[in-house]
């Protein structure tokens, strides 16, 4: 259980409507991240709650409709965190992460630029 999805800011900076619910990370969803990124996993997996929770940047994760983008530098790792979570809860009202992994500050920027992710209000 990474947290709250931040429902209001999503609202906000992407005008998605969502249902208030809590965002897991399965183990079974772990162990798919692990297996393909596997020297990066460990390394993102402690700041996935606080990625999710409060990202720095979202934005639609256009090569995978139905899901959405959450990023945050983490100058520990020097590099910035992607957490892919779904858009659709489950019936118990929960998101699930689909995956994890570090992203270089400057495809961030690219994708800043581009449009395809927002700095969160």
């Amino acid at each position: 259980d990474l947290g709250p999805m931040p429902c209001d800011m999503l609202w906000q900076t992407l005008g998605l409507e969502l249902e208030e619910g809590r965002v897991l990370f399965s183990g079974a969803a772990q162990l798919h991240a692990e297996r393909r990124h596997p020297q990066d996993f460990p390394k993102c997996l402690p700041h996935a709650a606080s990625v999710v929770t409060t990202p720095l940047y979202v934005g639609d994760d256009l090569r995978n409709p139905g899901k959405i983008e959450c990023v945050s530098r983490v100058p520990a790792i020097g590099s910035a965190v992607l957490v892919a979570v779904n858009l659709e809860a489950d019936v118990n009202g929960c998101y699930h992460v689909t995956s994890i992994y570090p992203i270089k500050y400057k495809i961030v920027q690219a994708r800043l630029e581009k449009g395809h992710l927002k700095h969160c209000k």
